[in-house]
């Protein structure tokens, strides 16, 4: 059943219908927030005691805190930016957990509860907390470090721990299929999973050649991966874009072309976008992978941040669209979007390539030629490489160039 609240009035109701069969719901009623440029301290104001889970992430740095079987009073609102921290954000999770995210330019190096108020430190000692009239508040174990999903920030806005001008902008491109799962195949027998391969080679060899970007495989051999290992990987590359490279297949063998897709919250943007994910998203099925297994196969929950990162992703995508117009015929001018699995867990933005139609014959063909590869390649790091240039991560060497280059140029204009 999807919910959606209209009016924040309406949320006590929407939390009683997703509250456990008995479950009482706790009220927020205010967040006081003390934050300095080394520590941050958190007052939370609850009508009754919680049990807290608080854990950090990684690119961007956030602290997480989730309050089971709570919501937020009418009036309260997340406190504005201060100090150490970037931005704060309150959304629902499932079964009626408020979570709220602080965004902070450094990482959190230790957590601890005192009473009332969550202290956060920074490398530096923690400022006091003004005295709180909350009537009661949980008091919580020490945070727990884990890596779930939870709501995530445009990751060329986010602080880097490198100096600035010294990181490279990180690629993890993902070859579709591989192992047991082997793909479409075409008419003459050529296989998705090694013409994925051999393309998104070519084309981390194309981005390894230009200064300012990195890239990394998620799988450089014939084997099999589960959808949620590719995004792990990506991950814990530190990926600052998710490419993931496939070859269509439909029983119509004249249909041809290329086609960039997003992820969607809100169905496919049509019928042949909607197979094409369903399909795409089976594929652990074939090599064994239970559906208890799957990871996180279910609906997202919208919120803005969520909404920001697939912004970001389908104007990365249009950048790869318009170069890929140069290679050969573009199935779609638009991006497509839909329910990607290997698209749903990137906290960066995350595109799904078809680069050809493997059922096609003269495609079949071209996707087996090394030069066509090599162009397929080309094109797509030309969009990367131009996105990039435009919306460069901040301590990378594309936003050190960019600098220096507005700096020149309001040096020039301010020359007689």
């Amino acid at each position: 059943m999807i919910v959606k609240v209209f009016r924040q009035g309406m949320m006590a109701a929407i939390v009683g219908l997703c509250l456990p069969l008995g479950a009482s719901a706790a009220e927020l009623r205010g967040i006081g927030l003390s934050a300095s440029d080394d520590s941050v301290a958190l007052n939370l104001e609850l009508s009754e005691r919680v049990t807290p889970k608080v854990f950090t992430l990684e690119h961007p740095h956030r602290l997480v805190i989730d309050l089971p079987h709570t919501h937020r009073e009418r009036g309260a609102h997340a406190p504005a930016p201060s100090g150490n921290v970037l931005a704060v954000r309150l959304g629902l999770q499932p079964q009626g957990t408020l979570r709220l995210v602080l965004e902070t330019k450094a990482a959190p190096v230790r957590t601890s509860w005192s009473g009332h108020a969550l202290r956060v430190s920074l490398g530096a000692a923690t400022p006091a907390v003004a005295a709180s009239t909350a009537p009661v508040v949980a008091p919580a174990p020490p945070a727990a470090l884990a890596a779930v999903p939870a709501p995530v920030t445009l990751p060329a806005a986010a602080v880097r721990s490198a100096a600035e001008g010294e990181r490279d902008v990180v690629i993890a491109i993902d070859a579709g299929h591989g192992g047991e799962d082997p793909g479409a195949i075409g008419h003459g027998g050529t296989r998705e999973k090694d013409v994925t391969l051999a393309i998104a080679r070519a084309l981390a060899a194309r981005l390894n050649q230009e200064p300012g970007l990195r890239a990394v495989l998620t799988r450089d051999r014939d084997e099999f991966l589960p959808l949620p290992e590719r995004t792990r990987r990506a991950r814990q590359a530190h990926a600052d874009m998710f490419i993931s490279v496939h070859a269509d297949s439909i029983a119509d063998r004249s249909i041809s072309g290329a086609s960039v897709y997003v992820l969607s919250l809100h169905g496919a943007s049509s019928e042949a976008a909607r197979i094409i994910a369903e399909r795409e998203n089976a594929a652990d099925l074939l090599g064994g992978v239970p559906l208890s297994e799957q990871g996180d196969l279910g609906p997202i929950l919208l919120d803005a941040t969520q909404s920001e990162i697939i912004g970001v992703s389908a104007t990365a995508a249009e950048r790869v669209v318009a170069a890929l117009q140069g290679v050969g015929a573009v199935r779609k001018a638009q991006v497509q979007r839909a329910g990607f699995v290997v698209l749903k867990s990137p906290a960066i933005p995350s595109m799904l390539i078809e680069t050809a139609y493997i059922s096609n014959p003269a495609e079949e063909r071209r996707l087996r030629n090394s030069t066509q590869q090599e162009r397929l390649a080309e094109a797509i790091a030309s969009g990367v490489r131009s996105f990039f240039a435009q919306n460069p991560p901040d301590g990378t060497r594309f936003k050190q160039q960019r600098r220096l280059a507005s700096a020149a140029a309001s040096t020039a204009a301010a020359s007689p």
